[in-house]
């Protein structure tokens, strides 16, 4: 007996389905109702809320919270009535999947979607009580939404709570190293070769093995490390009979289990499209409700100064204030961290003794080239290394009261030149979403369109380097090729099946929108010159695949290619680069005149889309990579911001070069006004 069928197909015609597979079996289902106890409402059908992230940096994200229903729980419903002539009692269990962001439930992918059913204590099918012949009862139980739904060790790890005290961690990690001779050793000769203290190099290897030690524990349930997808979530109620329920696999009955291949199986495709569908005694009801999830972090909840990302003892506190520092408080509720970039010393900065503020004194064409010509030598110039913070908090703000996030990259003081880095990163990982910010950056150009040296970008990184976060495995002829490893052919011999390494970003540089002619050389694409003095910023779009050449169309060099009926210019510098990019030319104005201009990510299984525009609902699609062209990231990322100086050498065609840029005569502030994932 058929009662109705999917709306629309999803995907295509093999994932279409019964939305209730019925049979007889001497039993009647009806009245399912998945949210009983909630009444968000956007239509008839679609049921809204957004995530509580109060506990999610440590306990993962909850849906719903204590904050949202009296139980912390959504309460689920429905009628059975026993039409046999036994006296009988069935079994049900209720099983949810986040539909926005999911492979076709019956392809080998479908196990990777994100599905659950019960939480805790009870992981298979619960019973129903004894019903007599013509008994009719209704049945009231409850779920929620949370993170590792099927409770996979790769996800256990240590307490968060062990390091609330991180200060007591690093001393005792590091008297553990001094008590060690060949630990010692090492240290004495890494420090040697840096030219820096033992007792510094013994902190660092004290950081690096309270991060091995958080790898190895496996002592509870870490949800955040797989957290809900934000989207649409679909519903399911299967009821069985005690005829039926020994048929269903155990997979499929405690989504705990995997089959005898080690594979999870998808309960979605099981029971709407595959064998499940065949079972003469169960019932299979799929919800016309839906619930659409969305989270936005809280800008004003703080930044966590986290000394295991700064990778350095030598660091000052006196800028820590009461919503940016390193207090057990904020521990647990700040939802960013400031980022200190890793700095690359293969990249030595030769910049001219100049102090200027590029963009509110009209830095010209002409006095930019009268530059180039008085420190030609490059004796003449300032040598340093681009640096970050040497105060945390002194150059990052969370204003608890406007609700936002304020990046600083300082001037600089005469006869103390430097260029800083300045960054945020979140604290809560997703996997999936439409990741869309509203930022105030800063401007990049003087009125004579002479560039600042900044290249601001909105980016997402993976959350952490540790196998639970590891990508979906390679299966090209090249691997995975490691961030670490050489820029050359050589980095081939290192690829790997899979790694952690994955990033998305959107980086606005003063670049020319074309390449170097060298990288037309071997494609069918021809090459274009410009000059790159106008207007133009470029809205860079980069995804790091890591050189994985499982993709159909892995492409290098600079090729023109179409990605749903949109030609873009795609680059990569060889095949054994591990990015992709294309760049967009945007008026400077249109970007940084308005008081805000928004970006957005849309991070889905097997395609990237990047939008942007001057409000939400003017977004535009500036560009597309699907499977075919870049391998996509599956794992966990955070979200990403910063104003950076970044190396001359990588970006060749700028018609401004780092090093003759002048230092900064004033701070250049840039400020996130909202961010939303759905």
């Amino acid at each position: 007996m058929i009662r109705s069928i999917y709306p629309k197909l999803i995907f295509s015609l093999a994932c279409a389905a019964l939305l209730c597979a019925c049979s007889g079996g001497g039993f009647e289902v009806e009245d399912f109702d998945p949210l009983s106890n909630y009444s968000e409402k956007q239509n008839d059908t679609l049921y809204r809320i957004n995530a509580d992230l109060t506990d999610a940096v440590l306990n993962g994200i909850e849906i719903p919270t204590k904050r949202q229903t009296y139980n912390g729980y959504f309460v689920f419903t429905f009628k059975v009535k026993n039409t046999s002539s036994d006296i009988k009692k069935y079994y049900y269990k209720i099983y949810y999947q986040n539909q926005s962001y999911k492979f076709c439930d019956t392809v080998p992918l479908a196990y990777e979607n994100f599905y659950g059913s019960w939480d805790e204590g009870v992981y298979t099918f619960k019973a129903t009580k004894i019903l007599n012949p013509g008994d009719e009862i209704t049945v009231k139980d409850s779920f929620k939404i949370a993170g590792n739904p099927r409770n996979e060790q790769l996800y256990f790890g240590p307490d968060p709570a062990k390091y609330i005290a991180i200060d007591d961690s690093i001393r005792s990690k590091m008297n553990f190293v001094r008590s060690v001779p060949g630990w010692m050793k090492t240290c004495t000769e890494k420090a040697k070769e840096l030219g820096t203290t033992v007792d510094e190099q013994v902190y660092v290897n004290a950081l690096w093995g309270i991060n091995y030690e958080k790898q190895r524990l496996k002592e509870v349930n870490n949800r955040w490390k797989r957290n809900p997808r934000m989207g649409t979530y679909e519903f399911m109620l299967v009821v069985t009979s005690p005829e039926d329920i020994g048929k269903i696999p155990m997979g499929i009955r405690d989504i705990q289990k995997s089959d005898s291949a080690g594979r999870f199986l998808n309960p979605f495709g099981y029971f709407l499209l595959q064998e499940g569908r065949n079972l003469k005694n169960t019932f299979v009801i799929y919800s016309d409700k839906k619930l659409k999830v969305r989270s936005q972090l809280d800008l004003g909840s703080g930044i966590y100064v986290d000394k295991l990302g700064i990778n350095k003892s030598q660091f000052s506190l006196e800028a820590l204030n009461s919503n940016c520092n390193n207090s057990p408080s904020l521990y647990k509720k700040a939802q960013f961290t400031q980022y200190f970039h890793n700095i690359d010393k293969d990249y030595t900065v030769y910049n001219i003794p100049e102090i200027r503020d590029v963009t509110g004194e009209n830095l010209t064409k002409a006095e930019y080239d009268e530059f180039q010509k008085k420190y030609a030598d490059p004796r003449s110039r300032t040598k340093l290394f681009v640096s970050t913070s040497y105060f945390p908090c002194k150059t990052v703000i969370s204003d608890p009261k406007a609700r936002k996030l304020t990046m600083i990259v300082p001037a600089t003081e005469p006869g103390n030149y430097k260029k800083e880095h300045v960054g945020l990163s979140s604290r809560i990982g997703y996997t999936y979403g439409k990741f869309r910010a509203k930022i105030k950056f800063p401007k990049m150009l003087s009125k004579d369109n002479v560039w600042n040296g900044i290249t601001n970008a909105f980016w997402l990184l993976f959350q952490e380097d540790s196998p639970w976060n590891y990508r979906r495995n390679c299966n090209g002829k090249i691997g995975y090729i490691p961030k670490a490893a050489p820029n050359n052919e050589e980095s081939v011999k290192q690829s790997k099946k899979s790694l952690c390494y994955s990033e998305i970003d959107f980086e606005i540089v003063k670049e020319s929108r074309y390449w170097p002619k060298s990288s037309y050389a071997n494609t069918k694409t021809p090459f274009k010159s410009e000059s790159g003095f106008d207007d133009n910023i470029m809205v860079a779009c980069t995804n790091w695949d890591m050189a994985c050449s499982e993709p159909k169309d892995f492409l290098f060099g600079a090729n023109e290619y179409s990605v749903d009926s949109s030609k873009y210019l795609f680059h990569r510098w060889n095949f054994f680069h591990r990015a992709i990019s294309t760049k967009i030319p945007v008026k400077h104005s249109e970007i940084f005149d308005a008081p805000y201009y928004y970006f957005e990510v849309e991070w889905l299984p097997e395609k990237i889309v990047w939008k942007i525009g001057p409000e939400k609902d003017k977004l535009h699609v500036i560009c597309t990579m699907n499977k075919d062209l870049s391998a996509i990231p599956n794992n966990q990322m955070i979200l990403m911001f910063t104003q950076e100086w970044h190396n001359e050498e990588w970006w060749p065609t700028a018609p401004f070069k780092q090093n003759f840029i002048p230092f900064p005569k004033k701070d250049i502030i840039g400020e996130i006004l909202e961010i939303e994932i759905e």
